[in-house]
């Protein structure tokens, strides 16, 4: 029974961080197409991050404190986070921001494959919602005139898939890092992302400062929602359901994506968009239901 409590709530998890990391678009288009460049803003965003988990962490005495093994691991999770969001954002500047977030699904098919080189094979039906997922993925970066777009973006999204598909497997796998608390591990792949960003900036010689008011509100929108919720809820999923469960889950990040660029941003809906949104929900469904763990 208590196994059963902990699936559904690791299920829950993993369908919030979806829904959560998908709204990247939604906060940093906007400061994107204001002219900041994408190293000042993920620094603003992982710097605010960081100081709110702080805060939240002292005030609610949570554990701080981690061994140097720990922290060496942190430090190749932050790394890997940092390089996941760089790559995205980055790939916003040549493809509609809804495709590039729904691109990114091409991760869970890695997971699938690294963790089969660890000795875990998934089941014929997470199979079946991979390909699912996989295929409508593809639809969905197709032009509504024909061919596929800038490949450029896809490219760029295709290496911040890679960098999440070896963040998840890494926190499934070590037993370092399974032993730290989500809020623990949440707030050290920030700090190590925060100290990242600010050497790539020339240790603040090149940091930009944020446009205006309504900026720095979306910075806040993104330190909170796509970060901070989105990475403990990722964690606590990925430890609850597995890596390649957990990776499927994360498909409604490109259900959010597509919703938020059709509807703020005014990105086409077309019938393929539509009938890969389709094959993304059949994904998620599909193994949830079939699932006799």
């Amino acid at each position: 029974m208590e196994k059963k409590h902990g699936l559904r709530w690791g299920y829950l998890a993993g369908i919030v961080s979806g829904i959560t990391y998908g709204m990247n678009p939604l906060f940093g288009v906007p400061v994107i197409n204001k002219g900041l460049d994408v190293n000042s803003l993920l620094f603003y965003r992982y710097g605010v991050a960081t100081l709110l988990m702080l805060a939240f962490m002292l005030l609610a005495k949570k554990q701080i404190r981690i061994s140097w093994k720990q922290l060496g691991l942190m430090v190749i999770l932050g790394i890997l986070f940092t390089g996941c969001s760089i790559s995205l954002f980055e790939a916003y500047k040549y493809i509609p921001s809804g495709i590039a977030t729904s691109i990114l699904y091409v991760y869970p098919i890695m997971v699938a494959l690294i963790m089969m080189c660890l000795g875990q094979f998934p089941t014929w039906q997470t199979w079946v919602s991979i390909f699912a997922g996989v295929v409508g993925a593809i639809l969905l970066s197709v032009k509504a005139g024909g061919g596929f777009i800038d490949w450029r973006g896809i490219l760029l999204v295709v290496a911040s898939g890679l960098c999440y598909t070896l963040f998840i497997v890494m926190v499934n796998q070590s037993k370092s890092v399974k032993a730290l608390p989500n809020l623990t591990l949440t707030f050290y792949c920030f700090l190590i992302g925060s100290v990242m960003l600010f050497a790539l900036s020339g240790f603040s010689m090149q940091l930009n400062p944020v446009p205006d008011r309504v900026s720095w509100l979306n910075v806040l929108g993104l330190a909170i929602l796509p970060t901070a919720i989105a990475t403990i809820t990722l964690a606590a999923a990925t430890k609850a359901v597995g890596a390649t469960k957990c990776s499927v889950l994360g498909i409604l990040e490109p259900l959010t994506a597509i919703f938020i660029g059709t509807l703020v941003f005014h990105e086409p809906f077309t019938l393929h968009v539509a009938v890969g949104v389709v094959l993304i929900l059949f994904a998620i469904l599909f193994m949830i239901l079939t699932d006799k763990k």
